[in-house]
């Protein structure tokens, strides 16, 4: 099983079937907000559709092919993180995040995908990490450019949010840029 301690008071854990309940009430606390830039949310609407996605992330996650994780802040979940389109032949992966909004702007997502990318370049041998973001999304982006990921560019009409295609900018960081920061 995944599990990395941030802190004393934070940690990220692979999501399992008990988490479907606490998971489902934290995203219809924060379903509003989360549905301003997560298409999935409108598809959220029951414990069960919940446990049908940790179900997945965790047949995904067996396969190498993706993994799903709480954050955790104070044992109290706080939101996800988690890695997409793993391609080991490339030897690269896609990285994405959500926090409940009342704990936003403390570092904790950063800190949780700092730990996440060194568990990528180091436990799983990658060399790629990308995280995709809605151009307008300024907090989502603040995350990638704050950890020294590189601005690769903009695809417009990238993605389906709702009833519309918005934007999106992608961000990539390599491991030796990673490995080249200090305490790495």
């Amino acid at each position: 099983m995944f599990a990395q301690k941030i802190t004393d008071r934070h940690e990220l854990r692979l999501f399992e079937s008990d988490h479907a309940v606490e998971l489902f009430a934290l995203v219809d606390t924060n379903r509003c907000y989360l549905r301003a830039w997560l298409p999935w949310v409108d598809s959220s609407k029951s414990v069960n559709d919940t446990s049908e996605f940790i179900a997945g992330s965790l047949h995904n996650f067996a396969d190498l092919e993706g993994l799903a994780a709480g954050i955790w802040v104070a044992d109290k979940l706080a939101g996800s993180i988690g890695v997409h389109d793993i391609d080991f032949h490339n030897r690269s992966a896609q990285l994405g995040y959500w926090l409940a909004e009342p704990l936003q702007g403390r570092g904790i997502v950063t800190d949780s995908c700092r730990a996440m990318i060194r568990y990528l370049f180091v436990e799983r041998d990658l060399n790629k990490i990308v995280i995709r973001c809605a151009s307008d999304n300024a907090r989502s982006r603040a995350i990638p450019e704050s950890l020294g990921f590189q601005h690769e560019g903009r695809c417009r009409d990238a993605a389906r949010l709702h009833d519309q295609l918005i934007d999106l900018e992608i961000y990539s960081l390599l491991r030796r840029e990673w490995a080249s920061r200090a305490g790495n």
